[in-house]
């Protein structure tokens, strides 16, 4: 069974809200929004599996594997429902938790984040690049680490401040690559299940947020827009895929502002 590392911040809140981080990160990438979120939720700040203190190698998991853990968590604290957000990988499990356990899921807010590849083909060409991308994480981290920042994705953080680029780059640093790379073969895009069949019966509320630039993953928010019953759509202007490094001041205004709606 999954060990997940987490923390509870009790803000005294009515609402929880879990935070779910991104690829090479871990919950402490989160917890600039999660202090801006303190006066409307308490928050969950949870490492995923490979990264900060959860590991990933001892274990055999699975997408729903990662999705019952965190369910897990919210039980052991006493909470029945809570709302999700997740940025990119972060933002697959989100809609994981949706599928899986929709009953324990208010609002489902996704920061550039996908439902899976459709097509098996595809699928299994993702498999392919990211048991390649695997390797490399091992074999020459720093290499990596490069290789990743200069992915077309993050081109539009050239704009982003340096000392905000130097945390990213040192927060990646501080992850361990055995765990890593076993991470992204366990519930990676390319194994993990395809959730595009599942949009049209869930039945929580979800905030879809993607950066103008990251053309993408814009396409692919309008298309779940259209299949998910009750869907808010923000294109972000002035931002790529990572838009709370890259646009802050807006994010946290979105989401503040749609967190505050009543669920009616």
């Amino acid at each position: 069974m999954l060990n997940f590392n987490y923390e509870l911040l009790d803000n005294k809140q009515d609402k929880t809200i879990m935070l779910l981080h991104g690829f090479l990160s871990s919950k402490e990438s989160m917890r600039r929004i999660a202090e801006d979120l303190s006066s409307v939720r308490n928050v969950i700040l949870a490492d995923l599996p490979g990264f900060g203190g959860t590991l990933s190698t001892p274990h055999d998991y699975r997408m729903e594997d990662v999705a019952a853990g965190l369910v897990n968590i919210a039980h052991r604290e006493g909470i029945n429902t809570f709302d999700v957000l997740g940025y990119s990988m972060g933002g697959r499990v989100s809609l994981a938790l949706a599928v899986h356990f929709p009953k324990r899921i208010d609002k489902c807010i996704l920061e550039s984040a996908s439902p899976g590849i459709a097509d098996e083909e595809k699928r299994a060409e993702r498999l392919r690049i990211d048991r390649e991308r695997s390797s490399f994480i091992i074999s020459d981290y720093n290499e990596f680490l490069q290789f990743w920042q200069d992915m077309p994705l993050f081109l539009s953080q050239r704009h982003a401040a340096r000392s905000v680029l130097k945390a990213q780059h040192e927060e990646r640093l501080q992850q361990t690559p055995a765990e890593a790379a076993d991470s992204m073969l366990k519930y990676g895009t390319g194994v993990q299940p395809s959730y595009w069949d599942n949009l049209s019966g869930l039945e929580s509320s979800f905030y879809l947020l993607a950066g103008s630039e990251d053309k993408k993953f814009v396409a692919t928010a309008e298309t779940m827009s259209e299949r998910l019953k009750s869907a808010k759509l923000n294109i972000v202007e002035h931002c790529g895929h990572n838009i709370h490094l890259e646009n802050y001041k807006t994010y946290i205004r979105l989401v503040r502002e749609y967190l505050e709606e009543d669920n009616s």
